[in-house]
Formats: structure tokens, sequence, C-alpha cells
């Protein structure tokens, strides 16, 4: 026989037993979620970091490449001056060479700190396709340069007609002093390193320079734009994390030892194993008294236990000093009591239920195994026509069709057969022969111990049938509807189209009055409003460049006289031919526009004055050897010319337009036909 073992004892072990491990195991995983928090943490930190070196990294470049893009402008300008050398020496103190390279690859000059560089091509270099192919600025993986250093290139495209025309390239060397304080300076933890390289793995720029130049072949670098994780390198678990420069190949590679993170929390779980078991030893010895005294009270409530199984219970209550001893001694006594109530109850509910299911609104009976009709109740009586007698007398098949007897006796044998509930849409057959829709339930239920009875539900579906066939009809007329709306959805895309085309010519209409808005209608040229905008916006380039910027005012000469003579529109004639003169000697970055009726203003960014007043004579020159016959006036026609300049006579638009009509008042009145510069009083020129 197995020896017994006590089920007190047992659990009294199991509980301590499941306090000390469960104590283990809590200190465990408060450990491990303590470590997990704090690499969480680390991950945060780092991806702060390498996100702040990435933006400083971003905005560096981008400040570089607008430098790089106001040396191509400068470059690219026709006339160019000694500013020139100024930007170059500035942007030298950013970049150790800058190269200016035509189209086919060819250095056209260059700006170095150090070598002296040789005249090669370059179109072979990954930076020259990269740009030409893009026509965007592009930053470089690490080369060797043209003089042999190593080294990364930042290039802006020289784009003239939506063509490439060559770039202008800045050289920084790697290990830039001013890139390596950008990383040095982001460091983190006792271990943590910061790295740039470039897209083969190349150390751009180190925290230590001793790393620049180097190749990092065991850490991958195609992890997506950003990502950080573990991993195992020489023996040692790091926390790697790598992310990509915006709008470059660069990445930014922050690498620290999992152990210099994990220090603090390898140190706490050592001391919290320690109190953990300091506090379990005086939990033990705190619990262990009241267990025995548990034990002793549970023994007492098994042997009464037994002792009310048996019917042999004393006939005073026994009584505890414990509380909950003592209540449920007094439970044991309730439960005789109330299981003599509950019996009572039963054989209400019962009867209860006998009423319900003859006051029920479906129908319902119940048959024998013989298919005998054993209950049935008021409302079923009611659907069919048939008394009570009369029901408990038929046959369950009765209640249907002769057709229909056969397959409904052959679906009732299968569900019965096989013990389960079903449910299907039948019609049975009134006592005045009226065939009624029902949906029937049917199931085994067990009415007493001898025999097996079964249960069946009729639900009358005379007026859900009904509203099927209204339904019927009424999806019927939702098909018109909706072939009806396809027509109207037809009619509306016309619409929609239609709408779309007056769009179109509203956009273009658009276009056409923001380009009348700044042009003079009758010649062509700019108008007033748009020169003064100009004017204002060449100011401030002369101003930033110290450059000249000169103004010719001119007007036509007795042209009241010509109206008067010809007429006003022989006179337009005039104004459009003259127009074309001026128009036609004039470069692209000079404007001119008509100032009022018969004034025209010339505005010549980076000319002197000196140079403006040999236009003007050109013009004035060209105006009065051409002829106007064709459009008929048979006389010359000349203009007179008044010339202003910033800086001599003002730094002002207000105030150059101003002295500029002072000298053309002056050339009208020393005889017209004639140019004249603006000079103060005490001021004399010689041209």
């Amino acid at each position: 026989m197995k020896r017994k073992i006590s089920l007190i004892r047992l659990t009294i072990t199991i509980i301590v037993s499941g306090i000390i491990i469960s104590s283990f195991i809590v200190a465990y995983i408060a450990y491990t979620r303590n470590n997990e928090h704090t690499i969480l943490q680390a991950y945060d930190h780092m991806s702060t970091i390498m996100d702040l070196v990435s933006q400083n990294i971003k905005s560096m470049i981008d400040e570089k490449t607008k430098l790089l893009s106001l040396l191509r402008d400068e470059i690219s300008q026709k006339d160019k001056d000694t500013n020139i050398s100024t930007l170059v020496n500035n942007l030298l103190e950013d970049f150790d060479t800058i190269l200016h390279i035509d189209k086919d690859g060819n250095i056209v000059e260059y700006w170095s700190r150090k070598e002296k560089l040789e005249r090669v091509n370059i179109s072979y270099r990954e930076y020259f396709k990269k740009t030409k192919e893009s026509l965007k600025p592009y930053i470089s993986d690490s080369f060797r340069d043209i003089v042999g250093n190593y080294g990364v290139a930042l290039t802006v495209p020289i784009v003239k007609d939506n063509s490439f025309n060559g770039l202008i390239i800045g050289g920084l060397l790697v290990g830039t002093q001013k890139l390596n304080y950008l990383v040095s300076s982001a460091s983190f933890h006792r271990t943590g390193t910061i790295k740039i390289l470039d897209n083969k793995g190349v150390v751009l720029f180190s925290s230590d320079p001793t790393e620049t130049g180097k190749i990092l072949n065991e850490i991958s670098l195609d992890d997506g734009y950003k990502s950080i994780r573990l991993k195992r390198i020489d023996g040692k678990d790091y926390i790697v994390g790598i992310i990509t420069i915006p709008d470059t190949n660069w990445k930014v590679l922050a690498t620290v030892e999992k152990e210099d993170i994990l220090f603090h929390s390898y140190r706490n779980f050592r001391f919290m194993i320690g109190i953990t078991i300091l506090l379990l030893s005086i939990f033990l010895t705190l619990v262990l008294v009241p267990l025995r005294e548990l034990t002793t009270s549970l023994s007492t409530l098994r042997k009464l236990a037994l002792d009310y199984v048996l019917g042999d219970l004393p006939q005073r209550s026994p009584t505890s000093r414990f509380t909950e001893v003592d209540d449920i001694l007094k439970s044991f006594q309730e439960m005789r009591n109330t299981i003599r109530e509950r019996e009572e109850k039963l054989k209400e509910e019962q009867a209860y239920l006998e009423n319900l299911l003859m006051e029920m609104g479906e129908g319902v009976l119940v048959l024998d195994s013989g298919g005998k009709i054993k209950f049935v109740n008021r409302s079923l009586l009611e659907m069919t026509g048939y008394s009570e007698d009369d029901a408990l007398k038929m046959n369950f098949l009765e209640l249907f069709s002769s057709s229909e007897r056969e397959r409904i006796s052959e679906a009732l044998k299968d569900c019965l057969e096989n013990d389960k509930s079903c449910k299907g849409r039948i019609k049975i057959v009134s006592k005045d022969g009226r065939e009624i829709p029902v949906l029937a339930s049917i199931r085994r239920v067990n009415i007493d111990k001898k025999l097996e009875n079964y249960l069946i539900v009729f639900t009358d579906l005379t007026e859900i049938e009904k509203r099927e066939r209204e339904l019927e009809n009424a999806l019927e007329e939702i098909m018109v509807l909706n072939e009806e709306l396809n027509k109207r959805s037809q009619q509306l895309e016309i619409a929609l189209a239609s709408l779309d085309m007056k769009l179109f010519e509203t956009e273009r209409a658009k276009e056409e009055a923001e380009k009348l808005a700044i042009t003079d209608p009758l010649t062509g040229l700019y108008n007033r409003r748009y020169l003064e905008e100009k004017l204002s916006h060449e100011l401030i380039r002369a101003k930033a460049y110290s450059r000249y910027l000169s103004i010719i005012m001119a007007d036509i000469d007795y042209f009241k006289k010509i109206n008067d003579t010809y007429g006003h529109k022989v006179g337009d004639e005039v104004l459009k031919g003259l127009a074309l003169i001026l128009k036609a000697n004039i470069r692209g970055e000079d404007v001119v526009a008509r100032y009022g009726g018969e004034e025209f203003v010339i505005v010549l960014p980076n000319v002197s004055k000196y140079d403006a007043y040999r236009i003007a004579e050109r013009i004035r020159i060209e105006i009065e050897e051409t002829s106007f016959k064709e459009i008929g006036v048979p006389e010359k026609i000349t203009v007179s010319f008044g010339i202003s300049s910033f800086p001599d006579d003002g730094e002002e638009a207000i105030d150059l337009l101003k002295k500029a009509d002072q000298a053309l008042y002056q050339a009208k009145s020393l005889g017209r036909n004639r140019v004249e510069v603006f000079m103060e009083p005490s001021e004399s020129i010689h041209f």
C-alpha cells in the first residue's frame, strides 16, 4: 500500500518553496527588466547623439554648398570683378582645394591652400558623373584626389539653358579638424565612440584621429536609414548605431560596450540578492508559527466534514477560537437547511415551466419516441385550429401534407439518431387545410428517467414571408433607381470634364494677367512698377558686392509735335520702334522700361557712369540715323538722355531716378538730342 502524504504539510511545503522560488524569480525578472530598461535608455541616448551629429554635419555641408553655389554664380557672370578673389579666399578657409571644371571634365582654374595642381581630366571620377547626371549638388565617398591626398569632394553643377556646363568642386581632406571636432565633442559613456563613414566603410572623421582612413569591414552599413542593435565584435558585445546623413552617402556610426552600459545594473543586482535573502529569512520565521496553528484547525475541520457526510453530527455545534473555522462550522449546518429549501423550489419551478410553455407565443409540442404527441401548448392549437383533445390523439406527421410526411420523417429520424438539434423551414397544415410556413426546431429532452421525449418548437413565418416578398419588390425598385443613377453619373463625368477645361483656361488667363501686370501693353517693355522693384533689387546687390549701378533716362524730343502733326497712332508706332532699338542695345541682365508717356529708363547693373555714357551715346546716334518714313514721319527723330550712377549720385532708388531726371532736363535745356551726366554744381566731368 502506498504511503499516504499529509495534504496540509505538502501544502505548507509548497507555499514556503513557492515563496522562496518566486522571490528569486522576481529578483531575476527585476534584474532583467532593469537591464532592458538600461539598454533602451542607451539606445535613446545613442539615437539622440547620432541625430545631433547628423544634423550638425548636414548643416555644415549645406553651408559649404551655399558658399560653392555663390562662387558658381560669380564665375557664371560674364563680367567678373575683383570680388571673386575675396570670395575664394574666404572659401579656402573651409576647403583645401577649389576647382572650376568645364563640361568635359577639364580643369579651367583652381585655387589651393597648399599644392600646385596638375591640370588633368577628371571626367572619369564618380562625383563628376553623378553631378552631371543629377544636375544637383553632390558629396562623394572617399577617394584619392589629383595630388594623391585622401579626401572627399563637394560639387555644385554649373547649369546653362537646363544643360550641364561644368561644376565647382570643393575638396576636403579626410580628418578635417572642424569635422573631427564635431565628432569628438559628441562623446558618451566611458567606451562610447562616434565615427563618420562613407558608403564603402572608410572612416572619414573620428573622435580617434588614428582611425581616419581605415576601412571597417566588421560592421554592415546596409541596415536602412537608421538602426541600433547589439553586435559582437572581437569577443565583446557592443551596442552599434548607424544613421545615414540626409542627402549624402555618409553614415554616422556610434558604438559603446554593453558592459559599460550595464556596469551599475550588475552591482545593483548583487545588492538586491543580498536584501532578498535577508527579507526571506525574516518572513519565513514570522509565517511558520501561524501555519502550525492553521494545520491544527484544518485537521479539526476534516474530522467534522467526515462526520457530516456520515450524518453523525453532534447535537451541539462545535466552535473554534479562529473566526474562519467557526464560520465554516456554521456553514455546514446552513447547508442542510438550504438543500431542503431548494427541493421545494424545484417543484414550484417545474409547475411554473409547464405554465410558461403553455403561454409561449411559439407553438410547442412534446413527442414520445413513437411519434405520439404528449404535450401541446395553446399557441400551436390556435395556429392549427385543433383542440387539445384532438391534438393529443393525433400522430405528429398528421400535421403535414401527405406528400411531405415521408421527407419530414426521414429528416426527424436523422436528427434523433445523431443526437443533434435541427432547424428548418417547413409548412404545417391546419385543421381547415391551410398551409402555414413555420421554422421548426427539434431537440431531444428527458422529461423523466425512463422515456426519451422530443421537444419541437414552431415559429410562425407567415408575417416574415410577407415581409420578404415586400423586400423583393423593393430590391427591384432599387435596381431601376441604380440604372438611373448610372446615367446621371455619366452626365456628371461630362460636366466635370467641362469644368476641368474651364479651370485650364482660367489658369492660362491668370498667367497672361500676371505677365500683363509687369509689361507695358504698347511697347512690350517692362512697366514702371516692375522697374521700381527691379531697381531696388539691383541696388541691394550693388551694395552687397560693392559694384556700380547706372541709370539712363531717355525722353523723345518734340514728341507732342509728332502726335499733333501725324496723329497718336503714328506716335504709338514711334514708341514701338524706339522700344526695339533700346532692347537691341542692352545686355541680358539689363532692364529697359517705359517710365512715362515718351520717357524710358534703362537699369545697367555693374556699369560705371562712363560706360553708361558710351551706351547712351551709341543709342542716341542709332536713333538719330534711323528713318521712320515707313510709319509716316519724314523728319528725323531724336532723343535726349540723362544719366545717374550708384554710389556717386545716391544710394536709394528715388535719388538715382531724381538725379537722372535732372540730367535729362539739362540735356533738354542745352538743345536736346544729347547725353548729359548728372553732376553736382561744384563738379566737372569730361568724357
